[in-house]
């Protein structure tokens, strides 16, 4: 399969949309839209950065990274917010290619660190990370809506 992994577009709002909702669905989710998903309308301005794998005009797939300080580090990281392939594109080699332009990315803009995390129950990314020889740290994540 022929495809290419560039930043997102304005003009690729829908198609991400599309592709946040599966994703949401993947995890056991529901991804319901209101008018907040409008601030996708002006990617340039958001403080992401949001990569998508391109084929023949369709999208398979999309990453989001958003550049973070760490107090606990004193240094800047990366935070993959997101990572998500369509059932089709998995087990082809895509999320490797996807985290390989993460790292370039992070190089490029001098950071030594990115972080991420993913349901205990994604056995299959889990597997996927620890290829990547990427470390777990227990954690709980918690969420306080004000």
């Amino acid at each position: 399969m022929e495809y290419c992994i560039r930043v997102a577009t304005d003009k690729d709002q829908e198609s991400i949309l599309f592709l946040m909702k599966e994703h949401a669905l993947f995890e056991g989710h529901e991804l319901a839209f209101s008018n907040k998903h409008q601030q996708l309308n002006k990617l340039e301005t958001l403080p992401v950065t949001i990569f998508i794998v391109e084929s023949n005009n369709k999208l398979l797939g999309y990453m989001s990274v958003i550049k973070q300080f760490s107090t606990w580090d004193m240094d800047w990281y990366l935070y993959l917010d997101c990572l998500y392939l369509t059932k089709e594109t998995r087990g082809q080699g895509i999320g490797q290619k996807l985290m390989q332009k993460l790292k370039h990315f992070a190089k490029e803009n001098m950071i030594n660190t990115i972080q991420w995390q993913t349901p205990k129950d994604n056995f299959t990314a889990i597997e996927f990370y620890q290829k990547l020889n990427a470390v777990n740290k227990e954690k709980q994540r918690f969420f306080w809506a004000v």
